[in-house]
Parts: C-alpha cells; sequence; structure tokens
C-alpha cells in the first residue's frame, strides 16, 4: 500500500493505492467510494480487505477520503454531495495516472454508491463499469433512520434522548457533522433524481424487493445503460457503533464485490 495526498493545494485528499501485484496485472483498476459517516467506519476493514484480494488478482485498487472526511483537508462541515462528486472524479484521475491508463470500475456502497452515480452523470464516460451497493435513493428515509441511530446511541451511552420532532439532533448523525447544505441535499434525493444516470454499464446489488433500487434500474435502463440487478440480503448493520453480531468484514459481501469486479479474485 502507498498512502499519499492528492488534488490541488487548499483540497487536499488523502488515498491509499494498492498496486497490482506484479506478473499478474490486468491494465483494471477499480476506485472504491466511501459511505458516509458511522456507515464509513463500518466499511472501512472491508473496503481493506476487498482492496488487497483485488490488488492480488493483478487490479490496482485506490481508496481516498472525501473532502472534510477522514484524513482529507477540510472540516466535517465543508464537504457536501456536489464536493464529493468532484472528488470522485478527482480520484478516478489519480487512479488513472497510477495505474497507466487501465480501465476503471467504480465501487460504492450506501451514500458512496450514490455520490459515484453522481460522478458518472457529471462525466459518464469515465468509469467501465458501476458496481453500487445498497445506493442511498431516498434521502429523507436515510435522514430519519440516522436520526434514529443517533438517538438510539445517545440514549445507550449517556442515558440522553433528543425529542423525537428534532429531525436532525444539531446536525450531527453519530458524531459527523451536517451542514445545512448537505441536509438539503439528502432531502431532495430521490430515485426521480438519480433519473438522468449515464454510464457503459452498471450492476446494483440490494435485496431483492427493494422498492427505490427498482425504480433506480428502470430509470438506468430508460437511459440507455445496461444493468444488472444482483439480489443480496445480509446480517451487516451498516450504522452500528458496536458491530454486535454483524461482521465488520462480512466474507460473503466481499467475494460478491470482487467477482463482479475481476472473476479471477481469490480469497
Amino acid at each position: 500500500m502507498t498512502p499519499f495526498r492528492f488534488g490541488p493545494p487548499q483540497h487536499q485528499l488523502y488515498g491509499i493505492h494498492h498496486p497490482a501485484l506484479p506478473g499478474r496485472a490486468q491494465r483494471a483498476g477499480v476506485l472504491l467510494c466511501n459511505p458516509f459517516g458511522q456507515e464509513a467506519v463500518r466499511t472501512h476493514r472491508m473496503f481493506r480487505v476487498l482492496a488487497d484480494r483485488l490488488a492480488r488478482a493483478g487490479v490496482h485498487v485506490l481508496r481516498f477520503d472525501y473532502h472534510g472526511t477522514g484524513d482529507s483537508s477540510g472540516d466535517d462541515t465543508d464537504g457536501h454531495l456536489e464536493v464529493w462528486r468532484d472528488d470522485v472524479l478527482l480520484a478516478h484521475q489519480e487512479l488513472h495516472r497510477r495505474a497507466m491508463g487501465a480501465t476503471i470500475t467504480w465501487v460504492g456502497a450506501r451514500l458512496g454508491a450514490t455520490i459515484a452515480a453522481l460522478a458518472a452523470r457529471q462525466s459518464p464516460d469515465l468509469a467501465e463499469h458501476l458496481v453500487l451497493w445498497e445506493p442511498v435513493a431516498d434521502g429523507t428515509a436515510y435522514l430519519a433512520a440516522m436520526v434514529e441511530h443517533h438517538r438510539h446511541a445517545l440514549a445507550m451511552s449517556f442515558g440522553v434522548v433528543p425529542p423525537v420532532h428534532q429531525h436532525v439532533p444539531s446536525h450531527e448523525a453519530m458524531g459527523f457533522g451536517m451542514s445545512d447544505t448537505l441536509i438539503a441535499q439528502f432531502r431532495q434525493l430521490s430515485p426521480a433524481s438519480l433519473a438522468g444516470l449515464r454510464a457503459r454499464r452498471a450492476t446494483l446489488i440490494a435485496p431483492a424487493h427493494d422498492r427505490d433500487i427498482i425504480t433506480f434500474a428502470e430509470a438506468l435502463r430508460v437511459q440507455g445503460t445496461p444493468v444488472e440487478q444482483v439480489a443480496f440480503a445480509h446480517g451487516f448493520d451498516w450504522a452500528s457503533e458496536e458491530a454486535l453480531n454483524t461482521a465488520l468484514v462480512p466474507h460473503e459481501a466481499v467475494t460478491l464485490l470482487a467477482e463482479r469486479v475481476a472473476p479471477a479474485a481469490q480469497p
């Protein structure tokens, strides 16, 4: 692994490059797009394992933090969907440079999948393939779920329960700040808002009867994007701080993602 910083001086992003194993290089690359907040914490280890597996299979992989998140520059309230969308495009160019012109797939989980979709709409010819795992397509429901998780965490840790009517407690979601701009963007997210997406091809991974994902897939097809829908149910708790009985690195999820990107990837 090679950690580094990239981007303009006023907007430095933190990235980690997993170079392809020498002798097995496939001239392929994968850009991993993080979820938001506690979900990013929960998927950090899984993305690390996935990146290692793909690199051993000959695929260049780049993990990175959006502006205002992780080890990148900016405060946690500086980032929002448009900034993060542009960060994906910036990270793509960096991986393209490091992977010497490899064909690149974008893999995103939860809000990371949504951000990848928004970036593809902005520049539809960059990514060869989008692999979107449970993208957030209903921003109002997503906000409500974060509020509930935040209330539960406060109750469990401090015995404090914010009022039910408080939609976004102190603009914070389990320790992660949210600006007014980001909250407004979440409220505007819907399958229809993603309907303008264009991509060369896409894979949507979600439970079989997720209506938002079904609607999203139909919208992609209307735009002429070849879409594969993969039904995948799991017990992974995206937002849990404690992990409880769910795996930090669910084997089935890592295998499924690796197979969709590089069928030669082995455990």
